[in-house]
């Protein structure tokens, strides 16, 4: 392949034939121009006959980073979640564009990359965005009446703190008008209500930069492969470094104190579910009614409910294991079947207002409550039983430590919870085996010190030998 230069004006330029259009036959040319020499357009002309030899030709191109990411998620999106489609676009739009997003893609360098981090970590939070929707209708006093005329509850539910068990009368001034809310007592300290409203750090934490690293570096694949760049340039960048941080669980006991605290609480069979299976939020808030098998004393886990954006989506699960059935205990199984028969009691009285969206966990009128209300619920529950604070997350973690120490075949464990390798499992929860730590730490000492040793006076002065 031979390349040629020429003088265009002030500068100068190259070109050389490429393959003919595969359609019409006809001749192709690559030129570029723009060189200060004849010598700069010889020897660009020279890495670009080379680029296109080994299959790595890019045009010249000043797609910007905004316009290619864009289209770059619209290409790519049949092809992953809806969560982690939504996810790459709320971090294209909120750390990159503003940053990069009028840079040309062939003009972004790791360095370029390296910046972007750095400022990021300094400066990358953004303010959540005011809500847009109009408020939700507040719910009224309303007099209900069961068929053989008997006057039922009110019962009016909209939100968790919203209630009203009484019987209106027809002439009652109440029905119609908006229920109040009741007030929750915030409690008092450094972090109350009564301070000044905690301020957050104005940087990103390295975990958010780290996957919008993870996010550009796959979007620079398929760029290079699209011919939109000539190389994933993004691997030349450093992402910051991840602390990690001890994980907090809690005890068998500690576990049985909060099931007693929540005993009266709306969801406390999706507590004892949570507590006996490992359940991940999402599969909680996901569970359906027809998917709970009270006769064979199974769950299937099969679609979750995740919250991208402040908004609930349904996805089909976090890992290839996700999707499975698990058996339940007498005690979880017993408690769930209570719960099924509220649920057809919930359903009869609220007849025809009843919306049913098929799942296990709702409120009374069937709607169901967003992950989010769950985990409040959660860590008020826990708060009121007096128990160290934990994630809601974290319970999933204190199930499978559970697990560990009662010795449960890894296999099995590394199922039940929903993972789909058991090496990660062990990696995850073996670290923290303190027993099994100990048994080590005692076999091993009895090995090098054996007997030879327990004779000496381990309490005195040990001569230092120079």
């Amino acid at each position: 392949m031979k390349g040629h230069v020429s003088k265009r004006g002030s500068s100068w330029a190259y070109w050389f034939d490429i393959d003919l259009d595969p359609l019409t036959g006809r001749r192709r040319q690559q030129t570029r121009s723009g060189f200060a020499s004849d010598k700069d357009a010889w020897k660009a002309c020279r890495d670009a006959i080379t680029d296109y030899e080994r299959g790595q030709a890019v045009r010249p191109s000043r797609r910007k980073v905004a316009d290619a990411l864009s289209e770059w998620i619209t290409r790519i999106e049949h092809s992953i979640k809806p969560s982690m489609a939504q996810n790459w676009r709320n971090y294209a739009a909120y750390y990159v564009i503003p940053h990069i997003g009028n840079r040309a893609v062939q003009d972004i360098t790791g360095a370029i990359c390296d910046a972007l981090y750095a400022k990021l970590l300094a400066e990358g939070r953004v303010k959540a965005r005011p809500a847009t929707n109009e408020p939700a209708e507040r719910p009224v006093h309303t007099r209900r009446v069961a068929p053989d005329g008997q006057v039922q509850e009110c019962r009016p539910y909209r939100y968790d703190s919203v209630r009203c068990y009484r019987r209106h009368g027809a002439d009652d001034p109440a029905l119609g008008q908006p229920i109040g809310v009741k007030k929750q007592r915030q409690p008092k300290g450094p972090d109350s209500g009564d301070s000044p409203a905690r301020k957050l750090p104005p940087g990103l934490e390295p975990k958010t930069v780290v996957n919008t690293h993870r996010m550009l570096h796959r979007a620079w694949e398929d760029f290079a492969a699209w011919g939109w760049a000539k190389r994933n340039v993004v691997s030349d960048a450093h992402p910051p470094r991840v602390i990690r941080r001890g994980r907090k669980v809690w005890t068998v006991t500690q576990l049985r104190i909060f099931l007693q605290r929540a005993r009266s609480d709306r969801f406390f069979a999706m507590w004892v579910l949570e507590a006996t299976s490992g359940m991940r939020r999402c599969e909680l808030a996901g569970s359906r009614r027809d998917l709970l098998d009270l006769d064979a004393g199974t769950v299937t886990i099969e679609t979750t409910r995740v919250v991208v954006d402040g908004k609930v989506i349904e996805s089909d699960g976090k890992t290839e294991n996700a999707q499975h059935v698990i058996a339940l205990d007498p005690f979880t199984l017993a408690v769930l079947t209570a719960h099924t028969e509220a649920l057809d009691a919930e359903r009869a009285d609220f007849g025809p207002d009843y919306q049913d969206h098929g799942l296990l966990f709702c409120w009374e009128d069937g709607t169901p409550p967003h992950p989010d209300t769950i985990t409040r619920r959660f860590h008020k529950l826990s708060a009121a039983a007096g128990l160290p604070k934990i994630n809601l997350h974290d319970v999933r973690h204190s199930y499978a430590t559970a697990g560990r120490d009662a010795k449960i075949d890894w296999k099995a464990l590394s199922h039940r919870i929903g993972h789909s390798d058991v090496a990660f499992t062990m990696k995850q929860y073996v670290q923290t085996d303190l027993e099994a730590d100990r048994q080590v730490a005692n076999t091993l000492a009895e090995l090098i010190i054996g007997g030879s040793l327990a004779s000496v006076d381990t309490g005195r002065n040990v001569a230092t030998h120079r």
